[in-house]
């Protein structure tokens, strides 16, 4: 392993699907999540869908864009009503909130889907009976129970006019340090429109213990201050905020 690498505080992962529990969709359909937030996730699921001979799963919803590709066997795609024949490869893309559903139009071979949300936040909601759960909640104790739900730190920052390059480098530079903190997910940085002084720095936390006490804690917050200090025309506003609607 680089010295890179072990200033990284996530790992990199290797998943085998017939070493993981999987859940039954019903109707002969079994699901295999894969990369999820309990494994690393930062800003997506995926996992795989397995189809017995003539197995289908319900039409159903999602609140963020979704994209399957068949990886095996032969599949067809039922959007809004409009039924499609798919071949192994072949890949769909469906906004959020489209009625959609797979099926297996084989009588004799397995079909197997791969299937992308992009959002943590995923959720689906069956039409016909209006179950509806988050993605990451589905399945056994096994694959929920450690799931954390992140938590964004939301820090607000005004720059001293004429410093927004170096504030920006000074950022950049510091990056690290927080991809080596512990419980750190994903980092950026957006710049206001209306107000090219003022940042918004949003940091995803797997809890905010690993933000406030940890993070806060170390010399890397230190050092992370001494960075921007120079650049800053007040103290930060700093929250925390977690997900409570993804609409699409």
């Amino acid at each position: 392993m680089t010295g890179h690498s072990r200033a990284i505080a996530q790992q990199p992962s290797v998943f085998r699907p017939d070493e993981l529990p999987s859940k039954s969709r019903g109707g002969g359909a079994r699901t295999i999540p894969l990369v999820t937030a309990a494994r690393g996730a930062t800003t997506y699921l995926n996992g795989i869908t397995i189809f017995e001979p003539g197995a289908a799963i319900g039409h159903h919803v999602h609140n963020v864009a979704e994209s399957v590709m068949v990886i095996q066997g032969h599949a067809i795609v039922d959007i809004e009503g409009t039924r499609t024949e798919l071949r192994t490869f072949d890949t769909t893309f469906v906004p959020a909130n489209i009625p959609h559903h797979f099926e297996n139009p084989s009588d004799e071979d397995e079909m197997r889907i791969f299937w992308t949300y992009g959002s943590l936040d995923a959720t689906r909601t069956l039409l016909a009976s209006g179950e509806h759960g988050r993605v990451d909640g589905e399945g056994t104790p096994e694959m929920t129970g450690d799931t954390p739900r992140i938590v964004r730190e939301l820090a607000v920052i005004d720059v001293k006019p004429g410093h927004e390059a170096d504030f920006e480098a000074a950022v950049a530079t510091a990056a690290p340090l927080f991809q080596a903190a512990k419980g750190a997910r994903t980092f950026s940085l957006d710049r206001s429109d209306e107000i090219p002084t003022r940042y918004r720095l949003t940091v995803a936390w797997e809890t905010i213990d690993d933000h406030l006490v940890g993070f806060r804690g170390s010399e890397a917050f230190t050092h992370w201050r001494e960075l921007i200090a120079d650049h800053i025309a007040s103290t930060p506003t700093v929250e925390h905020t977690t997900n409570v609607l993804t609409a699409f």
